[in-house]
């Protein structure tokens, strides 16, 4: 299915090369969007050993830089 942009208030089709373009920023935007959950799960995860008190001191120094 082709996209559209508006340029001066007119529906106009993407060209190829913006199409790629595209197609780009939203796989990066995909990788980006897994790296913020998969350290959000690991945050919690540390989070979770501090609270029960079985974090390692590494684990408590990649706390430390992962909040901060």
């Amino acid at each position: 299915m082709p996209r559209f942009h508006n340029v001066n208030g007119v529906r106009v089709q993407y060209t190829s090369e913006e199409e790629l373009e595209r197609d780009n920023e939203e796989a990066q935007w995909a990788i980006e969007k897994v790296a913020r959950q998969e350290r959000r799960a690991r945050l919690n995860a540390l989070k979770a050993k501090l609270a029960d008190d079985s974090i390692t001191f590494n684990e408590l120094k990649e706390l430390m830089r992962l909040r901060g």
